[in-house]
Parts: C-alpha cells; sequence; structure tokens
C-alpha cells in the first residue's frame, strides 16, 4: 500500500501527482476549508494555531489533553504561541478517509453518522462495511478534518457503543456492491455536494466552532415559532430523551430561530445531534421546511 500525502501545488490545489497509481476514484480535492486549526498530537498538551493573520476565528476557550503521539508529518510541537505555523506544517493525517468501530447496527445509519461528523470538516462519502458489523468508512473533504474528527470523537458514546475512531489506510471510498442496513437504508452514501456540508466556503467555515461533544447543543436555523413543546415533540417521534432544558435566544432573527438545547448527559446530546440535526421542520408560512441544525456549544448548560 502507497500511502499519499494530500499535496497543494501552487495554485492551492490539491492533487496525487507523487503517486502514478492514484486512485481512479478519488475526487479533485479543494483546499482545506479550516475553521478552527486542528490540535497538535504530539505536544505535551495539545493546542491550536491560527493558519494566518485572516485565521477563521480564535482558538476555542479550552485546551485539548494529551498528545495522541504524532503520526505522520508535523508531529513535533511549534511553540505555545496561536501565530502562524511554518510553511511545511501539514495535517497528521496520512489519508482523508476515517474508519469508525462501534456503531450500534440497529441505530445507525449514512445520515446519521454524517450529522455527527458533518461538525468537524465536510464529508465526502460513507460506506458501512458488510464484513465488519458496527463499523464504517468515512471519506471527509481533507486530512484536517480527520485530525479534527479523531481528536474530538474518538472514545466518545453513541447509542451506548464506544466509538473507535481512527485513519483509514484506504485514500478514498471505492462504492462496491450496497447492502441495506437494518432500517433498510443503503450501506453507501454520496455526500459530495451536500446543502448540510459546513465547510464549502472560507465564509461558512469560518462560522463552524470546533468543539469536543457536550451535553448542549446549539440550534440555529429551527422555524421561527420554535417551542419546548415543538422539541418535545420531535424527541418523542425520533424516540430519543428530550431535552432538560431549552433556551429561545430573542432577536436574532424574524426568518429563524436559535437557542440552546441541554441534556442530562453527552451521550443524550450525541444521540440527539445524530438524530435531529438536518431534521425537516414545518414552515408555518411557506412550503419548503426548515432545516434544523445542530452542533456542540461552548457552554455547558443551557440557563
Amino acid at each position: 500500500m502507497v500511502h499519499v500525502w494530500c499535496y497543494a501545488d501552487g495554485e492551492g490545489n490539491w492533487n496525487n501527482s507523487q503517486d502514478p497509481n492514484a486512485n481512479p476514484n478519488k475526487r479533485q480535492r479543494q483546499p482545506a476549508l479550516l475553521g478552527d486549526h486542528p490540535p497538535d498530537y504530539g505536544g505535551p498538551q495539545g493546542g491550536y494555531h491560527g493558519y494566518n493573520e485572516d485565521s477563521y476565528g480564535p482558538p476555542p476557550p479550552h485546551r485539548i489533553g494529551p498528545g495522541m503521539g504524532g503520526r505522520g508529518r508535523g508531529s513535533q510541537r511549534y511553540g505555545p504561541s496561536y501565530g502562524p505555523p511554518p510553511p511545511e506544517y501539514g495535517p497528521h493525517a496520512d489519508s482523508p478517509v476515517l474508519m469508525v468501530y462501534g456503531l450500534e447496527p440497529s441505530k445507525v445509519n449514512a445520515d446519521k453518522v454524517f450529522n455527527i461528523f458533518c461538525l468537524y470538516g465536510n464529508v465526502e462519502r460513507i460506506k458501512f462495511m458488510k464484513s465488519k458489523p458496527g463499523a464504517a468508512m468515512v471519506e471527509m473533504g481533507d486530512c484536517y478534518s480527520v485530525d479534527r474528527a479523531i481528536t474530538h470523537l474518538n472514545n466518545n458514546f453513541l447509542f451506548g457503543q464506544k466509538l473507535n475512531v481512527c485513519v483509514s489506510k484506504q485514500q478514498a471510498i471505492v462504492p462496491g456492491q450496497c447492502y441495506q442496513l437494518e432500517d433498510n437504508t443503503s450501506s453507501f452514501k454520496d455526500f459530495h455536494g451536500s446543502r448540510n456540508n459546513r465547510f464549502t466556503s472560507p465564509e461558512q467555515a469560518a462560522k463552524n466552532r470546533i468543539q469536543h461533544p457536550s451535553n448542549v447543543l446549539h440550534f440555529f436555523n429551527a422555524q421561527p415559532d420554535i417551542s419546548v413543546e415543538i422539541f418535545n415533540q420531535v424527541c418523542e417521534e425520533l424516540e430519543i430523551k428530550s431535552p432538560t432544558s431549552v433556551k429561545l435566544f430573542t432577536g436574532k432573527s424574524e426568518r429563524s430561530s436559535s437557542g440552546l438545547l441541554e441534556w442530562e448527559s453527552i451521550n443524550d446530546a450525541m444521540e440527539a445531534l445524530a438524530l435531529i440535526n438536518h431534521f425537516q421542520m414545518k414552515n408555518p408560512s411557506g412550503p419548503y421546511p426548515y432545516t434544523l441544525k445542530l452542533c456542540f456549544s461552548t457552554t455547558h448548560n443551557a440557563n
């Protein structure tokens, strides 16, 4: 197996010119749209660095725990500052593809996996492994997204199962033969170009705040007349726990609503994220539904 780095040419385009046997199924990749910088694996504490003076916002308020051990290039630490990294700095992951183990086969499908991993970068394709129940491959838009997903999601729990998230040896997902999951949805789904991807432009990437999973979710783009009762009805319909606390933000916009949803545990919030993120909410004044969007909050309680 030849490991290929995501190289950028002078125009900022990703290419695989170093590999004469490059996978023909691999798409031309866009430059990484970064949101916040992934933490440095190799350092004693791990930290965030801005990419340049026009970085996409401040670092998160917390610091990441002990490093995970360098993988690939760039595992050395470049100092505690948030300044620009050296020009040779690259992602730690050798591949834009993740392996995810510990998925509950009776409760998880491609859309639910997307609803979680899209918080850390664009999701291109998802493929469940027929030979390994509870395992799936997730192809991200770039190697930085892989770094972020591993750092924030590995060892968290979803539907009572501990997730193991690591770098795949594959450079791209080849669709192959599909089969039906337990909920009768397809084992493979292509999300390239999905409107629910959140890192499709620098302006859109700048709005993302990369957070560890918590028991509080920030919601936005909800129907204007959203209420506690509506959220409870949605949760009842999807057979998940209702939030213990709901805070509605007022005066943000008349066209949609936003706020905070708090659950008793991180596990409950992870399940809600998987099921409610991108839920189609009724539009009281038009034919097109509101696509509810969720992400982990920077606060740890809704009040």
